[in-house]
């Protein structure tokens, strides 16, 4: 049987290579609905160097077909596929969800479902991780990024009655962040002085090592950035630094309900069709595949 994968090896393509042997500990499954986002961004922008071809695809929900030396309780059952575990980084570290067939870790399935979920739920497991962030982030933190995950912490800390503050690297996501009622700065100069946290969320170490300057205490760093771009800014070694892990299915649902307007959603038969969406459209989109 042959599989066909949309891989980045310096160009995003297709790749068609021969099923493989699932190893001790994966599941193999049909991928239903697929997110793509900041980390196929972050990968084709050079900010995750890889060393060999990367199916990209980090995040979503599939239909497990088998766990011959996993979970046997997972076959058949529909998974939500966190971007991230201790194993490493689906499309960076590890192949992601954009293949006829995918092979992951069983670390990497935070829940599980009989019903196959809508597609905006394929952000469940990064709306988890928004929520393990914001419950680490305090009152008041200033959140460095407006992207999906970024815009989600900033939602779930004013649901609970918090002020955030939240910078926008790039200057067209200070519209998306507007749009969900967020007051989004592109500097730190209008901060205010004293917040509970950073939150870093996107990959942005220039602006990360002024505000540590600012005396700053704890660190929150979510997990889908990559680690080395922190360790040799100057001051790092004087904070608290937490990087939480999604471990269930567990946000707001009015969070994930509100992005959904900064998101695209398409319906694809073959996954030769995600060609020309990668790199995504908005903020990242949700690709269905109607035939698994």
């Amino acid at each position: 049987m042959k599989v066909k994968k949309i891989v980045y090896d310096g160009l995003v393509k297709t790749l068609e290579s021969p099923a493989q042997v699932v190893p001790r500990g994966y599941v193999i499954g049909k991928p239903l609905h697929v997110f793509i986002d900041g980390i196929e961004n972050a990968v084709i922008n050079g900010i995750y160097p890889i060393d060999k071809p990367i199916v990209l695809g980090s995040t979503g929900i599939i239909r497990v077909l088998e766990a011959p030396s996993a979970d046997e309780g997972l076959s058949g059952k529909i998974a939500f596929v966190s971007p991230v575990s201790e194993k490493g980084l689906l499309s960076v570290n590890l192949d992601g969800l954009l293949s006829t067939y995918v092979i992951i870790p069983e670390e990497h399935i935070i829940g599980i479902t009989n019903t196959v979920p809508r597609p905006l739920y394929a952000l469940s497991c990064i709306a988890s991780l928004s929520y393990r962030l914001a419950l680490e982030a305090g009152p008041n933190p200033v959140i460095i990024g407006c992207g999906v995950s970024g815009i989600m912490t900033a939602l779930h800390v004013l649901s609970d009655g918090g002020t955030p503050e939240i910078i926008c690297v790039r200057r067209e996501s200070l519209k998306y962040a507007r749009s969900v009622g967020l007051l989004p700065n592109q500097s730190f100069g209008n901060l205010k002085n004293e917040y509970s946290s950073i939150v870093y969320t996107s990959y942005a170490p220039w602006i990360l090592r002024n505000l540590l300057r600012q005396g700053v205490s704890k660190l929150v760093v979510s997990p889908l950035i990559n680690k080395a771009s922190i360790i040799l800014i100057p001051s790092i070694n004087r904070v608290e630094i937490v990087m939480p892990m999604p471990s269930r299915i567990e946000y707001k649902k009015s969070v994930i309900e509100k992005i959904r307007r900064l998101l695209g959603f398409v319906e694809l038969n073959n996954i030769v069709d995600v060609l020309g969406l990668v790199p995504p459209p908005k903020l990242g989109v949700v690709i269905s595949f109607t035939r698994s």
